[in-house]
């Protein structure tokens, strides 16, 4: 029987081959956050008012326009920006090419008289300032006014397949194994993600982007997985937070894609073929050897050790392919998600878990969703939020190492949660424009701690749950994190009762969760539990060195758990 622990100790945890394959996962993993929060620019909202009709027909030229407004459209008052503007969903009813025609310009409107004349829907359709975004479905398909919450629906719906692709593709990942489940769905993805670009009306396009979000999760997570089980178990956290900061990179790429494509059709028809290039890289990717072995595979993972040591240069003793493994003790109980409530401690501290898993993700794509309604420049602000998650994700991992895992973690959110609160508040109306910045900054102090607190949940989750009901406990956690990404659009739907809205309730729950969070105990430097028992007796204790032997045993008994908890 091949030993593939023993042969990391000859290969290295993380050698020049291992590097090699890494990198091109990290690359194949890019594209997947372009489709992620590719609404933000897809859907871009722009100003708007109804389309006029006869205003041509009349004689009007384009300098003569705000006179033609101010005799056509009503003035509402904005209550969130505290100043009148034009309705974006009426107009006068007496609007045409007589009334229009015998207009005497300049025409000056009286707010006190804005009630006198009668009113009518956009009948003749929308009028949209194409000055940034030259299309986006937000204009083709006219998503104002009624229909304002379909942009919010078609996200929600494609995070519902980016859920169906967690349950699918994870365990098809399990069966066939994770090269052979990554192929398919980069296929998937280039072909829905074409067909979305030439989508005809917003029910199809709805409908293809929902099977881009299954098979966008079946591409990441499959290439997640296999870089951390190819790896020793001292970088297993540095390669999966790296995978992380691939996401990061992917949401700048995609700010200048969407700064150079302002057509959604265009820009979406890009993020899908870029996938083209990566097939040739599927090629060449190797099956994780965790999984081989685990199928019996051992020739396949010998060859796989051999190729290894070839290129970093090493000798692996022929013991290695030789040495008889003691099996592990089977635990014959079947366990289920039941488990993780049937006992007291157990079930508060996995509710407090699910918790956590579902405000950290609906926090994090409201924040990535809602960059263009900070103010300034939406490619730039979107390009800071990715920006910041590098810091956050690199940050995190030393920030757990020194002070275990409950303290960063709940700070992290409590800090996110503050910014969350106050971001609204230094934006027009509140103060001057010019201040605009200090309300960009506190919504990127948000998406940073946001970000670190989604790296740390994950292999603390890990290190909370026994070892019988790890697997159903990590997995059961993502599960809530795919219906925060649900629900997060929705809540970014609040704005339209109150513009500050999304972000209090943003912060509120996140301030919540880090609070809730110091009730769990910390895990760093203390032996896991491995029965149910076990952990149902799990309590807080101090760690007795931060780095040492025990904390390494602890990693060896995580090697072979399924990391499937991440942002997409």
């Amino acid at each position: 029987m091949v030993d593939y622990e023993a042969a990391l100790e000859y290969l290295g945890s993380f050698g020049k081959y291992q590097k090699l394959k890494f990198a091109m996962l990290f690359v194949m993993q890019i594209p997947v956050a372009f489709h992620m929060l590719a609404m933000s620019f897809l859907a871009a909202k722009v100003d708007h008012h109804c389309a006029l009709p006869g205003m041509k027909e009349a004689g009007f030229e384009p300098q003569d326009s705000e006179c033609a407004l101010n005799f056509s459209i009503p003035l509402v008052y904005n209550e969130d920006k505290d100043d009148w503007e034009f309705s974006q969903c009426t107009r006068y009813s007496d609007v045409g090419i007589y009334s229009l025609g015998n207009l005497s310009c300049p025409y000056f409107v009286d707010k006190n008289e804005t009630g006198e004349r009668s009113a009518t829907k956009c009948d003749q359709g929308w009028w949209y300032d194409r000055t940034q975004y030259h299309e986006s479905i937000f204009t083709e398909f006219d998503l104002v006014c009624e229909k304002k919450a379909m942009s919010n629906i078609a996200q929600a719906l494609y995070m519902l397949g980016v859920l169906l692709g967690s349950v699918g593709f994870g365990q098809l990942s399990d069966i066939i194994g994770r090269k052979k489940t990554l192929l398919p769905c980069l296929v998937l993805q280039i072909i829905f993600g074409v067909a979305t670009a030439f989508a005809p009306d917003l029910t199809t396009f709805i409908i293809f982007r929902l099977i881009v979000g299954a098979a966008c999760l079946g591409s990441f997570l499959p290439a997640y997985v296999a870089v951390t089980e190819m790896v020793g178990t001292d970088k297993r956290t540095l390669v999966a937070t790296w995978c992380q900061i691939s996401f990061a990179f992917g949401l700048m790429i995609m700010a200048l894609l969407a700064y150079l494509l302002r057509s959604w059709r265009h820009l979406q028809l890009t993020i899908s073929l870029i996938n083209i290039p990566m097939l040739p890289l599927w090629w060449f990717m190797i099956e994780s050897p965790r999984w081989l072995q685990s199928q019996g595979r051992d020739e396949e993972v010998e060859r796989i050790i051999r190729e290894a040591a070839k290129v970093n240069g090493v000798v692996v003793p022929e013991s290695v392919f030789t040495t008889k493994k003691a099996e592990p003790k089977e635990d014959t109980g079947k366990y289920t998600v039941l488990d993780l409530v049937r006992t007291p401690n157990m079930r508060k501290r996995s509710i407090i878990i699910f918790f956590n898993w579902l405000v950290i993700t609906m926090v994090y794509y409201g924040l990535g969703l809602n960059t263009s309604s900070l103010g300034g420049n939406d490619y730039i602000n979107f390009a800071l939020a990715g920006l910041v998650e590098i810091p956050a994700l690199i940050g995190s991992i030393y920030a757990t190492d020194y002070f275990g895992r409950r303290y960063p973690h709940s700070a992290t959110l409590v800090l996110g949660g503050i910014a969350c609160l106050f971001t609204p508040y230094l934006a027009p109306p509140y103060v001057a424009k010019h201040l605009n910045p200090l309300s960009i900054t506190l919504a990127m102090v948000g998406k940073f701690a946001v970000t670190a607190s989604f790296n740390i949940i994950y292999f603390w989750t890990a290190e909370m749950y026994p070892t019988v009901v790890r697997n159903v406990g990590v997995g059961t956690s993502s599960m809530w994190a795919r219906v925060g990404g649900v629900i997060s659009p929705f809540v970014l739907l609040s704005d339209t009762a109150w513009g500050p809205l999304p972000y209090l309730i943003f912060g509120v729950l996140s301030m919540t969760a880090g609070a809730v969070a110091l009730l769990l105990p910390e895990t760093l430097g203390v032996p896991l539990p491995d029965t149910l028992e076990e952990g149902e007796h799990f309590r807080r204790k101090k760690p007795n060195q931060p780095r040492g032997k025990e904390l390494k045993e602890q990693e060896m008994r995580l090697t072979q758990e399924d990391p499937t908890g991440n942002k997409v």
